[in-house]
């Protein structure tokens, strides 16, 4: 059986999983508009009193007891099990016109100095869509309900604690704390953490970049790299077809896995017979522009350093923003921060970057769903957030497992994935 030719678009963390995971079965060609790889995952090195640190501007963290195709993906590719910074995730909500914060979780189960927010309507609210994701979660709820429905059922809600509910997620997706009522209940809930929970999650030491250079690092020559040519258009072109790149070279492939936007994804296939329903289906997915500064100075922080937390998320009436402080995880006082809507920049800053945030509303979460669905012979396939209702590392790896399994069943790599997670 002759290799196949498998063409990629887009070098995030989806598409170079998947040429990962087809190297040594197919020939691979993948096609990267940016001159790096790594999409959401940008890292940048800095130094703080004479020790060198890596912090993350775009993926941040991983909850890797969550994530068991990451972590058995990260050890593979030779990400050393000591880079990896196990911490807790503790946050805040606060205005800054007002005082105390609306909310405070706990750091530490043994921190008795914090000023956690023990009870009352804001914690009661907290409880109450913390068990109701769980109960959506198990049951496998329909991404139809949006929160605003979920919130208008609850009594006497007041203000203050619905803006407390949608803050997190506005921040998250980068849209006002009015558009969170017109996002999916469930997918807004996959990202909830019940109040009396100290959740925990991972950073890598090394960065997320260390993940992306091990990815790249084990494709061997079969699995050709072109960066800063992304792909242009999908031509139709006998059995198979033509990819042209952004520089007009054309390549020929059998297979093309879009691990692209939504609207990118849509453009390239704009000439393509037979794809009008995949197009309707990127067409549901919005997006918002978020802008993450990394930066020496507390800003966006509580003036009260008790209240320093992980996540520290500031509500300025109709949005929401958030800070990321490293002092739990690496010890440090560095900070990346969300910078579009505030009135003032950081004083210290240090780098910037922006990256494409995703709405998921009922539609796009509906239309990401079709997007995921294989069919028996199907030659264009699509992977990475526009398949996965919820974004995450661990979502992008699965769908790029699902998308291997279709073009290469008897890969090595993907049947040496699969024994792990088999066996825990």
């Amino acid at each position: 059986m002759r290799a196949v030719r498998i063409g990629i678009a887009g070098g995030g963390i989806a598409g170079l999983t998947l040429a990962w995971l087809l190297d040594e079965d197919h020939e691979v060609l993948l096609l990267e508009e940016q001159p790096r790889l790594g999409g959401n995952a940008e890292s940048v090195r800095t130094t703080v009193h004479g020790s060198a640190h890596v912090i993350d501007l775009g993926v941040r963290e991983t909850p890797v007891e969550g994530a068991p195709v990451w972590r058995h993906v990260a050890a593979s590719v030779g990400v050393p099990a000591e880079d990896l910074v196990d911490t807790t995730s503790s946050r805040v909500v606060f205005s800054e016109h007002e005082r105390p914060a609306l909310w405070v979780s706990a750091a530490d189960p043994t921190d008795m100095t914090r000023p956690v927010t023990p009870d009352g309507s804001a914690y009661r609210a907290m409880a109450r869509l913390a068990e109701a994701s769980a109960r959506w979660e198990a049951e496998g709820e329909p991404w139809d309900l949006t929160l605003g429905e979920v919130l208008d059922t609850w009594p006497r809600l007041p203000a203050v604690v619905g803006h407390l509910v949608c803050a997190l997620p506005a921040s998250l997706h980068g849209c006002t704390l009015d558009e969170v009522r017109d996002l999916s209940a469930r997918a807004v809930g996959a990202t909830h953490t019940a109040p009396g929970e100290v959740p925990r999650t991972t950073y890598l030491r090394s960065g997320a970049a260390s993940l992306i250079d091990g990815l790249a690092a084990g494709c061997s020559r079969a699995v050709r790299m072109r960066l800063g040519v992304g792909l242009r258009e999908v031509r139709q072109a006998g059995a198979g077809f033509c990819l042209v790149d952004g520089a007009g070279a054309a390549h020929l492939v059998d297979a093309v896995a879009l691990a692209l936007p939504a609207d990118r994804a849509c453009a390239v296939l704009s000439g393509l017979a037979g794809t009008s329903a995949w197009q309707a289906a990127l067409n549901c997915v919005a997006y918002r522009e978020v802008t993450y500064a990394l930066h020496h100075d507390p800003y966006g922080m509580p003036e009260d350093r008790r209240l320093w937390s992980a996540s520290n998320t500031t509500v300025d009436g109709y949005r929401s923003q958030t800070t990321t402080w490293y002092g739990p995880s690496l010890g440090v006082d560095l900070f990346v921060s969300q910078v579009d809507h505030r009135s003032t920049p950081p004083r210290e800053e240090i780098a910037r970057s922006a990256f494409r945030a995703t709405l998921p509303t009922p539609v796009a979460c509906r239309a990401r769903q079709r997007l995921g669905q294989i069919e028996a012979g199907q030659r264009v396939l699509f992977l990475g957030h526009c398949t996965t209702p919820v974004e995450s590392q661990e979502a992008a790896m699965r769908s790029a497992m699902a998308v291997a399994h279709h073009l290469a069943p008897r890969s090595a790599r993907l049947r040496m994935l699969r024994n792990h997670l088999e066996g825990g």
